[in-house]
């Protein structure tokens, strides 16, 4: 499932990306790119982490390694807001892409289950 996550909110990021770079200003995108690649590391970080956890693989080491994704995540952030002019709209937009997308692949994997649609 995090393949069709990934790939359905890559859709729309390039429709998205496209139809900014046309209307809006680069500030906008740059900001909404940043934050749609941060948002994608940290779902690929921690889909991997929990496949883990679920398959029996924890450890005390587990804990340390999501400490260290979310301090990555959030050095990242700070070094961006440091060095980048910020359009918090475009960041917005770009965070949540991803958070928008799981809903619409779990509901489309769900009906495809149920009555057999295709996806």
């Amino acid at each position: 499932m995090e393949i069709k996550v990934l790939i359905i909110s890559l859709i729309f990021f390039v429709i998205l990306y496209t139809v900014c770079r046309l209307l809006i200003d680069n500030g906008f995108v740059k900001n909404f790119t940043f934050g749609y690649l941060t948002t994608v590391l940290n779902f690929v970080l921690m889909s991997r982490k929990l496949r883990k956890v679920f398959s029996g693989d924890f450890n005390s080491y587990s804990l340390f390694g999501y400490v260290f994704r979310l301090s990555f995540i959030l050095l990242l952030y700070v070094i961006w807001f440091q060095n980048q002019k910020v359009n918090i709209w475009g960041l917005l937009v770009g965070i949540s892409l991803i958070p928008l997308t799981i809903p619409l692949v779990v509901i489309i994997d769900e009906r495809r289950k149920t009555d057999g649609t295709s996806t």
